[in-house]
Order: structure tokens, then sequence, then C-alpha cells
């Protein structure tokens, strides 16, 4: 069954890019599709003798940051009140804000860049609340940009590189050593221990 279902992946797998593509764009509408499966699913597929990486790597790189910068709009939207926040309260909520300008102010990029690495939605929390407190977009394109290519370079790499050299085992060891880091950043972000070093300094500041 497995192995007829990897066939006719095989026999179709040019038309999977589009397919990524259209999957992270659908994330983007707020639709609960998880990126880090897509990029997984990209890096297994990309070893097949028909896969063309550079086209799953443009597939996820633009995905990802067009799909970021439809969050970013919404945001945006909200504050301006043509749409109601009503469905996004819990997202864009005034705790989320403060932490979000606090880290920003002290750590700019990198703020990005951890948040990217954490699932269970803080990406869309992060580009959300960015567009709802009018954080330039310029400066939200370019930072979004350089996490997602990190994110997505390091996640790939990882499950292609071990799945290639290491087989099967390699690859579940990648893939399970990864969740692990993931859950780790998400416990950090829940505690609050994330940004309990900006909160620190701006507080010192203060006094």
């Amino acid at each position: 069954m497995l192995t007829a279902f990897l066939n006719w992946i095989g026999n179709y797998i040019t038309y999977f890019p589009l397919v990524v593509f259209i999957g992270l764009l659908l994330g983007g509408l707020n639709i609960p599709i998880p990126e880090d499966v897509l990029v997984v699913m990209s890096a297994i597929l990309s070893q097949g003798e028909k896969a063309s990486i550079p086209h799953f790597l443009t597939a996820l790189y633009a995905g990802a940051v067009i799909s970021d910068c439809m969050v970013y709009g919404w945001g945006r939207l909200i504050a301006k009140g043509t749409i109601s926040m009503g469905l996004f309260s819990k997202v864009i909520t005034k705790e989320n804000t403060y932490r979000l300008l606090k880290a920003l102010q002290k750590h700019g990029v990198f703020t990005y860049i951890v948040c990217r690495f954490i699932p269970f939605g803080v990406r869309n929390v992060v580009s959300m609340t960015s567009g709802f407190v009018k954080y330039p977009f310029y400066k939200f394109f370019i930072y979004d940009l350089i996490a997602a290519i990190c994110n997505i370079t390091v996640l790939y790499s990882l499950v292609y590189f071990f799945g290639m050299k290491g087989g099967h085992f390699m690859k579940i060891f990648g893939i399970v050593m990864f969740v692990l880091f993931l859950a780790a950043g998400a416990y950090l972000v829940s505690s609050g221990k994330l940004f309990q070093f900006a909160d620190r300094k701006l507080d010192q500041e203060k006094k």
C-alpha cells in the first residue's frame, strides 16, 4: 500500500512544489496548514529522482514569506478597523503586543528568527501582531525573509541529509530532535522566559 502510494507520488512529483506553494498561501488565510509539515514533506520528496530541489526550495521560501505578508496585512486591516477583531481576539492580545514590541526593540531580527522555529501558530501571532502595531512593512519583510530562510533551510537540510545518509532511522531521529527543539522553544515562550532579558533591560532603563 505504502509502496503504491510512493510510486503514485513519484509520477506526479514535478507538480508538488506548486502544491506546497498553494498550501503555504492557504496558511496566510489562517487555514491551519502546518508549515513545518510541508517543509518536511518537501525534503523527503526531494530525494526522488524526478524531484527538483531548487523548485521545492523556491516554493517554500516564496510561499512562506508571502503567507506571512498576508497575515501581516490582516493585522493592519484590524488596526484600521476595516475588519472586526472578533475571530482574532485570541491572537492579538495586549500581552502579545507588549512582548513583541519590547522584543523587537531589543532584539530586532532575532525575535523573528527565534519565533520562526516555534510551532503551534506562534509565527502567525508574530506576523499579525506586527501588522496590528503598524511595524514598518519593509522591516517586517526583511526580518521575516531572513527568519524564513534560516528556519526552512535548517529543517529542510536536516531531513534531507539525514535521510540521504542514514536511511529511515536517521531521518526519523532528525525529525524527532527538531521537534524536541521546537517544543523547548514553545516552552520558553509560554513561560515568558524568552522575553525576560528584554523585560529586565527595559525596566532598568525606566529606572
